[in-house]
């Protein structure tokens, strides 16, 4: 089966978005949820120049666990540092001034939702992209190996008069078979009958257009259709043991 390529991720924050999927708030246990996110909240702000003590941490930590259980821990840090960098589209322009609210911190989490949500939607629909497309690789493999493993039943139950009749893709899977080798001088004896049969041919059509174009290959030595037909003489000769006239 064709492997699916792995999504690679732009970017380290993307990456940690992407794995961090599966450590979402909401689904670890309320006492280690409570512990992981107090532990950040708490680390995060001395950085940001926030003041603030255990029973405020405490509080923005319930806080975010009951609002925005969809993320994990380690995402309240990213959003911090794409605030940080300007990279999340914010209503106000939000200063600290070494104090904070919930409110601000909502803010701040509320805009990297939509900036995580963006990231998400191009990871999961590039990976159903990657998988439909190696679905289809899949059954088109297995379809051309049906082909194979059924050709001699098709040469078999093959109902054609003349070389004409044969199929032209059949060409492909009988030289990859093995089933049409040469003797010597016989391709160039073909090919010498096949652009003969090819210059002989009439117009698909009477109309005065297809007239005129079909001059104007066979004064090209029509070799287009020459080609096809050398293939399908090859085949009703190796095929069918069918001589050519």
């Amino acid at each position: 089966m064709t492997n699916l390529t792995k999504y690679q991720p732009r970017n380290n924050d993307e990456l940690i978005i992407i794995e961090q999927r599966a450590n979402r708030i909401a689904k670890l246990d309320a006492k280690d949820a409570y512990r992981d996110v107090l532990n950040t909240i708490s680390s995060l702000s001395p950085l940001y120049g926030i003041d603030g003590d255990v029973t405020f941490y405490s509080s923005v930590a319930k806080e975010i666990i009951q609002t925005f259980g969809q993320i994990s821990s380690k995402e309240i840090e990213i959003a911090f540092r794409l605030f940080s960098a300007e990279s999340l589209e914010l209503d106000d322009d939000i200063k600290f001034y070494g104090k904070v609210n919930m409110h601000t911190i909502g803010k701040i989490l509320n805009a990297y939702m939509v900036f995580r949500r963006r990231i998400i939607s191009a990871h999961d629909s590039e990976q159903e992209a990657m998988r439909i497309n190696a679905d289809m690789e899949e059954r088109a493999r297995q379809t051309k190996q049906d082909i194979y493993n059924n050709f001699p039943q098709m040469i078999k139950e093959f109902k054609g008069t003349c070389y004409d009749d044969i199929p032209l893709y059949w060409f492909d899977i009988a030289t990859n078979l093995g089933l049409i080798n040469y003797e010597e001088g016989e391709k160039a004896i073909l090919w010498e009958k096949a652009k003969a049969a090819a210059l002989e041919e009439q117009p698909e059509a009477m109309d005065l257009m297809t007239i005129r174009s079909h001059k104007r290959k066979l004064e090209q030595g029509n070799t287009s259709r020459a080609v096809v037909i050398a293939k399908k003489m090859v085949m009703w000769r190796k095929l069918f043991d069918k001589e050519i006239g």
